[in-house]
């Protein structure tokens, strides 16, 4: 086996894990790089690897830097499955469609001052129309249900506890007659929390390739970050503030509104 890192990887975004096993490749999330916007739109449009020589895809949750690179590597060529968990595979469509949108609308942005400035126009890295070509490659399997993505390896997913759909890969690997297993994390969601399931943790793992964004930081229980924040909250009211909170809007938003309620 053979693992090619190509994001994700001394950065915090654009998760794209090539794995080489029995003369096979598949890849582990295909995200979008988010950074300074040159940078971004080269790293993106240009991938490290033959996209004719890829297998299959697993995505392991719908998170744009895990999945919104999807439209570029089908708009390449990229005709194989994407398997992911069924609920991935409804958000993570209505998520592109999204990115596909902003992709066109950032790029009217930019080509109006390319123009006042005598510059040619640039073009989006894709559109609504080829974000909407990834989902007829989706395949969408439950948690725990077995499926072969490449000879020799039996997968199944696990719920991650990140947002709906999340989940860890779990590839059971038979390779030059040796038997093993692989744990990809995904992103790992907390313990304790009120929408998602608590996540699984890897069993028999022999090699385990883990999400670790926030490394040892210690984070306050569910319980604690509510009651910080109902302070906050109480305080600012009280002195006729204004309360804005930047906010992910899948996941943390939904925790904000199902919370418990506070005053004002």
């Amino acid at each position: 086996m053979k693992i090619h890192f190509n994001g994700a990887d001394q950065d915090v975004t654009g998760s794209q894990h090539l794995i080489e096993v029995n003369g096979q490749r598949m890849l582990l999330d295909c995200g979008l790089y988010q950074g300074h916007r040159k940078d971004s739109y080269e790293r993106n449009l240009n991938f490290k690897f033959d996209i004719k020589s890829l297998d299959a895809v697993i995505l392991s949750h719908a998170h744009i830097d895990h999945s919104g690179n999807l439209p570029n590597l089908v708009k390449q060529g990229y005709t194989g499955p994407i398997y992911t968990t069924p609920a991935t595979a409804a958000l993570a469509d209505v998520m592109l469609r999204d990115s596909g949108h902003i992709q066109e609308a950032d790029t009217q942005y930019v080509n109006k001052k390319r123009h006042l400035r005598g510059e040619p126009p640039v073009e989006p890295l894709y559109t609504l129309a080829d974000a909407a070509e990834v989902e007829q490659y989706f395949s969408k399997v439950p948690y725990g249900q077995t499926f072969q993505p490449i000879k020799g390896v039996t997968a199944h997913l696990e719920d991650a506890g990140h947002i709906l759909g999340s989940a860890a890969v779990v590839l059971d690997i038979q390779e030059d007659g040796r038997s093993y297993r692989f744990w990809f994390s995904g992103d790992i969601g907390r313990r304790g929390l009120p929408l998602i399931n608590d996540p699984m943790l890897p069993t028999n793992a022999d090699f385990l390739l883990m999400e670790c964004t926030y490394g040892g930081t210690p984070k306050p229980s569910p319980e604690e970050a509510n009651s910080a924040l109902q302070d906050v909250l109480t305080r600012t009211f009280a002195r006729g503030g204004k309360v804005i909170i930047p906010s992910f809007a899948v996941g943390r938003t939904q925790e904000l509104i199902f919370a418990p309620q506070y005053p004002g």
